[in-house]
């Protein structure tokens, strides 16, 4: 009896030993939750608080490799060789949510064959859904629209085409930012945003939600200013509650760069940084955005002794650690590639020719014809054909952008359509040059001898970028008067505008004949315009924010109110076409066409709309030109019983849709309950109060055809959290249920790529370079190259991973030669600088990197490959 009592008992101690040594977090056929318990309950103190920074180190007994938790795909993949499409501010003017899913199934796809060469993960910090409330914001081109309904509409594509409709593994992890009301970028670390709730929940709120509730986006970046007096990094009930509890987000929550130490060190919040580390926890922020080459972010840090000094506890820990644990399980990290689909996605797909062709086609849908007074599409035989102007030669994309093998710049993408001669002057630079007067001298003198002029101007990262927010609306430096001067001896201009948003061109829009909004447009952005302007394409892109006059049409840009209100400080004051009574110079949803559309015979479902139902509004759109083109139809509502201040319209529902000439289309288009809801502060619930409500159908905000009244019943909008839906989800969309390879035909992958012959060709050597992270943005360091030698008006190519940068003449007895480089797409690695000969000869003698900031300058000599 004994011996059986100990063999039992041996039985259940090796049951035991056995379940404790398991490896479930190994196991794929485990709970999600099993999995993440297991690996936490084997992992370290230090090795929990390692994951609260960008660059987690491995975990070597565990055979965990080190990982960065970071990436940005804005509009495109900031690496080397990948597709870049059309900027955020232009891929809302497509008012198209199917091509952004299209377009971010691409970017995530690259995303996934980087992953899967083992260069580069799948954490990402997009899309940007800040709302466009002030164009002079220095980010404004990385956000959608200045409507809430259009930003949500888009954003929410973005997400699961980033994201991918697989059950088990997510493609990519989305980081909606910069959660909230982050709109300003001076002393951005160190200033609250003053905002009410009605515009927070109205406002601010909705396309966060959106893509939180409804699409289940994976993470969120905490923005790094304040919210009515909390750091929003700190802000319990901004994160805890509003995020966390009322709209039930499971994933996680990362701090924008260092914000966690600015509690302390900007803001003021805390005495220290392990007090800051533990409010950033405890108020459901898990993770602080920060990478160095040695150091490990301030918030891993601060963490252990913060612990030690009792300011939070391991238990309050693993809660933040279980998050990130999950995201890592859900992207397959730790699952055999052979059980995740996406591991399957080749490299091929990197700057693939079905991605062009998408990047070509999303840059055509978001152009914007702007004015056309019979001059625009032009003739491909034009004789003499000027193009000129600060981005005619540039292929600007966009600040936050990788770098692709292909870019083709306006002026190419013109030459390779034009059959006539194109004639090409730069006319003056973008911020203002000593030499521009020359410039604009000769710019006037090949305007002369042209029969027609494109003048190509707008605004880069010199005026507009992240730490740099717009001080005017006008075209900077001497662009405008290179457009008067042009423009005083030819008539026939065309104005092309490269801009980052709303641009005060009031004089243009008096005397130029034809004007073309054309976005900092992805690589295809020369090859878009040129289709737009010779008419093989015809503009079909409006508008998603409106065009002010001037920047003395806003209000102050820290004033984060929007709905209209007058206080003892200012005149009275509103924000977007919803609020504002100031007469536009272009309004919201505006955009012209070659041809004509007319909006007739709409119909609305019901006359009375009961709670909680859906109203179908109907309505036939012809094509009564003689082109074939795209119409946008947008529906606007409009309370004409409420008390309270409501929105002089207000954007609910649109739809995009292509129309031969000549032909109809009948368009449905389905406003939920919800659409007639508003705020109540009272009842911090969204309510519907019954009354009129006027149901309009627009080509713009201000051009509306056809109106119709509608009585809707008063109640209740039910709150959702993550598991429920908004009523503008559709269950049916055919975007939820296509996998990952649906761009793509047969032969996709059929390499076309040339083999590269420059070695036998051209002399080239090659400078390894890291690069340190500056502190601030920028897209270019100074560089300066030294020769020994160089023959008179040798020619120097720089590139780097195969892709170009730009050309250089060296001049005779030159020596010092000053270069732009991109900015790497990820600091502390090693990079490489090749610069090839490909006229006369030159003999190296070094590099010297010239760091932004305060950053010493630091020079290389030593050359590490060569050609042979």
């Amino acid at each position: 009896m004994m011996l059986k009592r100990m063999i039992i008992g041996s039985l259940i101690l090796a049951a035991c030993l056995v379940k404790m040594n398991a490896q479930v977090w190994k196991d794929p056929n485990a709970s999600l939750d099993e999995r993440v318990e297991d690996l936490l309950s084997k992992m370290t103190l230090d090795e929990k608080i390692s994951y609260c920074g960008s660059r987690i180190p491995g975990i070597e007994r565990l055979g965990i490799p080190s990982f960065e938790w970071y990436g940005e795909a804005l509009h495109g993949l900031k690496a080397w060789n990948c597709t870049q499409f059309p900027q955020n501010i232009a891929m809302g003017s497509t008012w198209n949510p199917d091509l952004m899913f299209d377009v971010a199934t691409a970017i995530s796809n690259e995303s996934r064959a980087l992953k899967n060469l083992g260069q580069k993960e799948v954490m990402m910090f997009a899309p940007t859904v800040n709302m466009a409330r002030d164009p002079r914001w220095g980010r404004n081109e990385e956000c959608y629209s200045e409507d809430p309904h259009l930003m949500s509409e888009i954003a929410r594509m973005y997400v699961r085409g980033m994201q991918g409709n697989h059950p088990k593994y997510t493609k990519t992890v989305t980081t909606v930012k910069h959660y909230v009301a982050n709109n300003v970028e001076k002393r951005r670390e160190f200033s609250h945003s003053l905002v009410r709730d009605v515009d927070l929940y109205e406002y601010y709120f909705p396309a966060y939600k959106t893509c939180i509730v409804d699409e289940e986006a994976t993470g969120i970046m905490t923005g790094l200013n304040g919210l009515n007096g909390t750091p929003c990094s700190a802000n319990n009930w901004l994160v805890n509650n509003v995020l966390r509890k009322d709209w039930g987000f499971k994933g996680y929550v990362i701090a924008d760069w260092a914000a966690v130490q600015g509690l302390e060190k900007r803001m003021r919040f805390t005495k220290s940084q392990e007090e800051a580390a533990a409010m950033a926890i405890k108020a459901g922020v898990d993770q602080e955005c920060f990478r160095h080459k040695t150091k490990p972010a301030p918030f891993v840090t601060a963490l252990k002794p913060a612990i030690e000094q009792g300011l939070l506890t391991e238990a309050e820990l693993d809660v933040s650690v279980r998050r990130l644990l999950r995201l890592r399980f859900m992207t397959g990290d730790f699952d055999d590639s052979s059980l995740n689909p996406y591991s399957k996605i080749p490299k091929e797909v990197l700057e693939c020719e079905t991605h062009k062709q998408l990047a070509l086609k999303a840059a055509e849908q978001s152009i914007v014809l702007l004015k056309n007074d019979g001059v625009l599409p032009l003739k491909k035989n034009i004789d003499k054909l000027a193009v000129m102007g600060p981005f005619a030669n540039r292929c600007w994309l966009g600040i936050y952008s990788g770098n692709p093998k292909s870019k083709i710049t306006p002026l190419a993408g013109i030459q390779n359509s034009a059959k006539g001669k194109v004639s090409f002057a730069e006319g003056c630079s973008v911020t203002g040059a000593e030499d521009d007067q020359k410039k604009i001298d000769e710019a006037v003198e090949l305007a002369k001898k042209s029969d027609t002029v494109i003048l190509i101007v707008g605004n880069d990262e010199t005026t507009a970028t992240e730490t740099r927010d717009r001080l005017s609306l006008s075209l900077p430096g001497n662009q405008h008067k290179l457009i008067k001067a042009v423009k005083a001896v030819n008539e026939n201009v065309i104005l092309v505008l490269v801009p980052s948003g709303s641009t005060s061109i009031g004089w243009e829009q008096t005397n130029i004949p034809g004007i073309v909004c054309a976005w900092p447009n992805g690589q295809e952005q020369g090859t878009a315009l040129a289709n737009v302007l010779f008419g093989d394409i015809n503009p079909g892109g409006k508008l998603s924010t409106t065009w002010v006059k001037s920047e003395n049409d806003l209000p102050h840009l820290h004033d984060y109110n929007v709905i209209t209100w007058k206080d003892d400080y200012g005149p009275e004051v509103g924000r977007t076409y919803m609020y504002s009574q100031v007469e536009p110079l272009y309004p919201f949803g505006f955009g012209l066409s070659y041809t004509q559309f007319e909006i007739t015979d709409t119909k609305l479902s019901t006359k009375k709309l009961k709670c909680m139902k859906d109203l179908v509004v109907t309505t036939k759109v012809t094509n009564v030109g003689e082109m074939d083109g795209d119409e946008i139809v947008q529906v606007y509502v409009r309370d004409l019983t409420s008390k309270r201040v409501t929105p002089v319209k207000a954007l609910k529902g649109f739809k995009r849709i292509h129309i031969p000439a000549g032909e109809s289309r009948t368009v449905s288009i389905s406003l939920p309950y919800e659409a007639f809801s508003h705020y109540d502060v009272d009842a911090k619930d969204f309510v519907v109060e019954e009354g009129d409500f006027e149901i309009m159908l627009g080509q713009s905000s201000e051009r509306i055809v056809t109106s119709n009244t509608l009585m809707v019943n008063g109640g209740s909008i039910p709150k959702i959290s993550v598991g429920q839906k908004s009523g503008y989800f559709n269950a049916d969309d055919e975007n939820r249920t296509k996998k990952w390879d649906y761009l793509y035909d047969g032969d996709a992958f059929k390499s076309t790529k040339k083999e590269q012959a420059e070695d036998a060709v051209f002399d080239w050597v090659e400078y390894e370079i890291v690069f340190v992270d500056p502190g601030v943005y920028v897209s270019t360091w100074d560089a300066e190259l030294n020769f020994s030698h160089a023959s008179k008006e040798a020619i120097v190519v720089t590139s780097m991973s195969g892709v170009e940068i730009k050309s250089y003449t060296i001049l005779k007895n030159q020596r010092k030669l000053p270069i732009k480089i991109p900015i790497p797409p990820e600091y502390g690695k090693p990079v490489r600088l090749r610069i090839k000969t490909i006229h006369g000869e030159v003999k190296h003698e070094s590099i010297k990197i010239i760091p932004p900031g305060n950053k010493q300058p630091f020079v290389i000599h030593k050359v590490a490959a060569k050609s042979k």
